[in-house]
């Protein structure tokens, strides 16, 4: 198999852009990182497309095909993005990129670019079923069934963060509804993400502490840390729940910063027991096989070897 670069990926932050440039194996030849503009959607083109032009460049390829994973999601009848947090929304970002660059460009929400490529010879690899959980600054996901992107008229499937959080729990720890960035109240984003845990210690306890910091106080044996964990994972052990009654996986792979917390697969594992119907078979929960890198080599894989999944521009 030739080592010669074939597509690149772009993952699309709401801090940092991330391009790598991949081989016909889809190992990374190459990755470069850049500050992902704030406010003005001129600056994010520019960002956006100055990446692109390094991939190019890099592989000595003018048409080298980009894909590009998005925090968000794209309307595929007027290829507009919804993104919260950054500079696109309302925008035709695809179009616009590729006007702006030419050749095969195409985008798709970040968390479905996770679940294609864990489910392709990652930790998903021979599963039919595969849900790639993204549990980071939010919280999202995506399906792949059969190796392909399960497809929709919205492409919404697996955007369970903004799925409601259940009635018994928000009335046994008293959990006030909070809004969240789709608009909605009381979904599951607001407890369940890495600022959703700093919210759910400020309720219980009154304290606002990072995520990490109650992980790693909650390990050392804090009482108080180690409560707000175990309602966190219950939370948790509900969502995995909605999940099983709705799609049964055969694999759910777990992204993003909090999938690094130590022993989290085991912990959801234990969590979903706890909350599953009985004499259910569980689907197998994991770690992911590409880590950070994910993101972009689903973006590659999506413009490299299946062209009409996902969101195309």
């Amino acid at each position: 198999m030739s080592d010669a670069p074939t597509c690149g990926g772009i993952d699309l932050g709401g801090t940092k852009i991330e391009a790598t440039l991949f081989d016909a194996t889809l190992t990374p030849i190459k990755t470069r990182r850049v500050a992902t503009p704030q406010t003005e959607y001129a600056d994010l083109l520019d960002a956006l497309s100055g990446e692109i032009a390094w991939l190019r460049a890099e592989a000595r390829q003018s048409d080298l095909p980009v894909g590009v994973g998005i925090p968000g999601l794209i309307d595929p009848v007027t290829g507009c993005s919804h993104t919260a947090n950054l500079p696109a929304k309302g925008k035709p970002l695809g179009t616009d990129l590729m006007a702006r660059n030419g050749g095969t460009i195409r985008l798709a929400n970040d968390c479905k670019c996770f679940a294609l490529s864990e489910a392709t010879r990652g930790a998903g690899d021979g599963y039919r079923t595969v849900f790639g959980l993204i549990l980071g600054t939010g919280l999202g996901g995506g399906v792949v069934v059969d190796g392909a992107l399960l497809p929709g008229p919205n492409m919404l499937a697996g955007e369970v963060g903004h799925a409601a959080l259940p009635a018994p729990l928000v009335a046994q720890h008293q959990l006030p509804l909070l809004p969240c960035g789709c608009g909605r109240k009381g979904c599951f984003e607001t407890y369940l993400s890495g600022a959703g845990m700093t919210r759910l210690c400020q309720v219980l306890t009154g304290q606002s502490r990072t995520a990490p910091d109650l992980v790693a106080a909650a390990a050392s044996g804090e009482t108080a840390a180690g409560q707000v964990f175990a309602v966190w994972l219950q939370i948790a052990g509900e969502l995995l729940h909605n999940l099983q009654l709705h799609l049964d996986p055969d694999c759910i792979v777990l992204g993003g910063g909090l999938s690094k917390i130590d022993g989290l697969d085991h912990a959801f594992s234990e969590a979903l027991a706890q909350a599953a119907l009985p004499a259910l078979r569980a689907p197998v929960i994991s770690k992911p096989e590409f880590g950070d890198s994910s993101g972009t080599r689903g973006a590659a894989l999506l413009v490299r070897s299946a062209p009409d999944q996902g969101m195309t521009q």
